[in-house]
């Protein structure tokens, strides 16, 4: 197994046990702990894992916040969000879409779609769109986090990877700093959300201004590699001075 793809299942793993010994962790992936513990000592200088006493925890210490809790919170922005990019996908369009709760806006909108075909690794939004009987839906198959129904792992990675090239991608971000990176509050739907953003031909990023001029764990990308930011206008300028990396699609 590649030392990458080894290094993404040791932080997928540790999504869901938070801690685990070396020793359990070289079984699990069929290597020796002499070699488990190099790898281990590498990720920890990369700041990817938590070294402790004979094993490793997850750098994710802090409870995922619910799905439930996300949606409630800036719902008039989130609204208008989802609104705007609705706007912009045209009809029998093919679609990438990520987890988190402005990007489910964005799904509770395609209900008056007639034709369509969405791929997603949200369980929330392929629940939803099951329901549409003009889409035709397709969820990866991974890791679920139980709180926030994000898939994650290798599966949905490759899952976004072997599409051919659809139309749209959306995601949403936890922040996005002066320089116009996006980042994620976790490495793991980080990784995801970059491969997903890689199988479209336009890339957009959903974010309301509570999250802008921020920083976070994960890295994703730079605007400059996305065809728009959709977000709301606010007192703060932080948005106009990222126009000069892509567009500002103002809801």
């Amino acid at each position: 197994m590649k030392v990458a793809k080894r290094e993404q299942q040791i932080i997928d793993f540790l999504e869901t046990r938070g801690e685990v010994s070396v020793g359990e962790l070289s079984e699990i992936l069929d290597v020796s702990v002499s070699t488990m513990r190099k790898q281990l000592a590498v990720m920890q200088a990369s700041g990817l894992i938590i070294r402790t006493y004979g094993g490793v925890m997850s750098v994710n210490r802090v409870p995922d916040e619910s799905f439930d809790t996300k949606l409630h919170k800036n719902i008039s922005e989130k609204r208008r969000i989802a609104e705007k990019a609705r706007s912009l996908i045209t009809p029998d369009a093919t679609m990438a879409l990520g987890s988190g709760t402005t990007v489910y806006g964005l799904c509770n909108l395609l209900d008056d779609l007639s034709h369509g075909t969405v791929y997603t690794n949200s369980m929330q939004t392929a629940d939803y769109l099951s329901h549409c009987a003009g889409l035709d839906v397709h969820i990866s198959g991974g890791i679920v986090r139980g709180r926030t129904g994000t898939i994650i792992g290798n599966e949905v990675a490759d899952f976004f990877r072997g599409l051919k090239q659809v139309d749209y991608a959306f995601i949403g971000c936890d922040a996005i700093d002066s320089n116009g990176d996006i980042f994620n509050d976790n490495l793991s739907v980080a990784t995801v959300e970059k491969t997903l953003l890689m199988s479209a031909r336009h890339k957009y990023i959903l974010c309301d201004t509570s999250k802008l001029g921020k920083t976070a764990v994960a890295h994703i990308t730079n605007l400059k590699d996305c065809d728009g930011l959709i977000t709301c206008q606010s007192s703060s300028d932080t948005a106009e001075r990222l126009k000069f990396l892509t567009r500002i699609i103002y809801a």
